[in-house]
């Protein structure tokens, strides 16, 4: 009788091995599947169709250092807006890059889309979407424009925006530039347009239809530009003029940056 238990268990137990490892080798497939579908084949599939014309992406692998600064002693809570999240850790309480990114692309997209334009929000918040991976994500909709909106984190006096794009591409220095003077009249300075492959990730990963452009809105290592970054009013006047300067972009398109 033990024998015949003994028996059966190990039929059971080779049953459940080997679908374990069936399951197991096919979430394996799909995860490399994901992670070597290339920028050339999705390219492929999308050049001749354009889902929408601008996708701005927001958002950062919060996992990685400086992606958070921390208030405690720094700044009074009563200046960061109800739609800023505060945080809290074993550290203290903080902001999050995340929850300003996502702020200000909400407010963009909610303009673009106001002013007609077919725009999509990509909000990044998994590590297989940080980054390069964004940008594969992005290519499936062969957008005209790819944005992807950052804050900065450096020293606690740096301070100002810029705009960054590939290096020797005109098109993306041009309307990265473009970008950049819609919003110099903000209330932190202007700093520079740097064309650098090295620092700016996703753009590096966008299939050769699309311009991308990275923009750095100020450094929110700063608790003085933090409080400017946080608020509704700098919010505003950067969606709304770069929306603008967006739809004029798109204006231009055909006669300018047909790619």
């Amino acid at each position: 009788m033990l024998s015949l238990l003994l028996k059966y268990a190990k039929k059971a137990l080779t049953i459940l091995l080997i679908g374990f490892l069936l399951t197991t080798g096919h979430a394996i497939a799909q995860q490399r599947e994901y992670i070597k579908c290339t920028v050339i084949e999705r390219t492929v599939e999308t050049m001749s169709n354009r889902a929408c014309d601008v996708i701005v992406r927001v958002g950062e692998y919060q996992g990685k250092a400086g992606k958070r600064i921390y208030i405690d002693n720094g700044i009074s809570w009563k200046l960061i807006p109800t739609d800023i999240p505060i945080h809290q850790d074993n550290e203290g309480h903080y902001i999050s890059e995340f929850d300003i990114n996502k702020k200000v692309g909400e407010k963009l997209v909610k303009e673009l889309q106001a002013n007609g334009v077919n725009a999509k929000l990509q909000v990044a918040t998994r590590k297989s979407e940080d980054l390069n991976n964004a940008a594969r994500i992005a290519n499936y909709d062969n957008p005209k424009l790819y944005i992807s909106l950052h804050h900065n984190y450096y020293n606690s006096d740096s301070t100002g925006y810029f705009a960054m794009c590939n290096e020797n591409d005109e098109t993306a220095l041009n309307i990265a530039n473009r970008l950049s003077d819609s919003i110099h009249n903000c209330l932190i300075p202007q700093r520079y347009t740097r064309q650098q492959d090295g620092y700016i990730g996703e753009l590096n990963n966008l299939n050769n239809t699309t311009v991308g452009v990275l923009m750095e809105l100020g450094f929110f290592s700063n608790l003085d530009e933090l409080k400017t970054i946080c608020s509704d009013e700098y919010t505003d006047f950067v969606s709304i003029n770069m929306a603008d300067e967006i739809q004029s972009i798109l204006n231009d398109w055909s006669r300018l940056y047909v790619k």
